[in-house]
């Protein structure tokens, strides 16, 4: 059965990115999780999708612009408080079946390469990824040197030439699929047959590369990511996933063993 990472900690069942949405992505029985990471303006790394707070906790201002003090006030959705890195770290640190993708947030290799000792600090940096876009792959030139057991991860625009772009940012896994954008889910799966997606990731696995795909948040989906040979599937509701996986996984084992 694919393994099931929990999106933003399972943005369907608890506010994103919060140490409640991680908890209880783990306590559903997600494999993993991926969060985003940006730093205040006091150096402190915390789990933040968005540029500013306004989406989330209703405060017009940017994550970069403010000190932790003042970031650790607000709630997101008025419900959980913003996540440091370090409450995360905590939450995984005997946890030690999970993996996590940290999503770098940011463009200055000198706050990737603090990450990366962060991470390394861990003791458990082997089962934690650095992940980035195609377009960031720059970011993940201290991965290896820094902390040579942290994995990189490297997320494709388009289903096109993954191998190559993985092992051109020197990744040890893709995570492929749709962005949160109505139009893109639509075209991710049209370029995938244009581009021979399944065929592209038979060769990607011979390579070593882990490949998750996603955002798949309905069973078709992820019956569909399945289909195509991804061994993890990126989700932002872990109990749906694991049911469609499994149901999945059970009918593929009766079309092989049919008489």
């Amino acid at each position: 059965m694919a393994r099931i990472l929990a999106h933003r900690g399972g943005a369907m069942n608890a506010p994103e990115n919060t140490i409640a949405a991680f908890r209880r992505a783990f306590a559903d029985g997600a494999h993993g999780a991926e969060c985003d990471v940006r730093v205040t303006a006091d150096g402190e790394f915390v789990l933040f999708h968005d540029e500013g707070a306004r989406r989330l906790t209703g405060f017009d201002r940017r994550i970069s612009s403010m000190k932790w003090k003042d970031l650790s006030k607000l709630r997101v959705l008025g419900r959980e408080p913003v996540a440091h890195l370090d409450d995360l770290l905590n939450l995984l640190a005997p946890r030690k079946d999970k993996t996590c993708y940290f999503e770098l947030c940011f463009d200055d290799p000198v706050l990737a390469g603090r990450l990366y000792y962060r991470l390394k600090a861990t003791g458990f940096a082997d089962r934690l990824y650095a992940l980035v876009f195609a377009h960031r792959k720059g970011l993940l030139d201290g991965v290896k040197r820094i902390c040579p057991e942290l994995g990189a991860a490297v997320m494709p625009l388009l289903p096109w030439n993954i191998s190559r772009t993985a092992l051109a940012a020197g990744a040890d896994a893709v995570c492929a699929g749709w962005i949160d954008r109505p139009w893109a889910r639509g075209l991710f799966k049209a370029s995938s047959f244009a581009f021979d997606l399944a065929d592209q990731l038979e060769i990607a696995s011979d390579l070593g590369l882990k490949l998750s795909g996603g955002i798949a948040n309905t069973p078709g989906d992820v019956r569909w990511l399945m289909d195509r040979g991804f061994d993890s599937i990126w989700t932002d509701d872990v109990p749906m996933a694991l049911g469609a996986a499994y149901d999945a996984g059970v009918s593929a084992f009766r079309e092989d063993n049919r008489l």
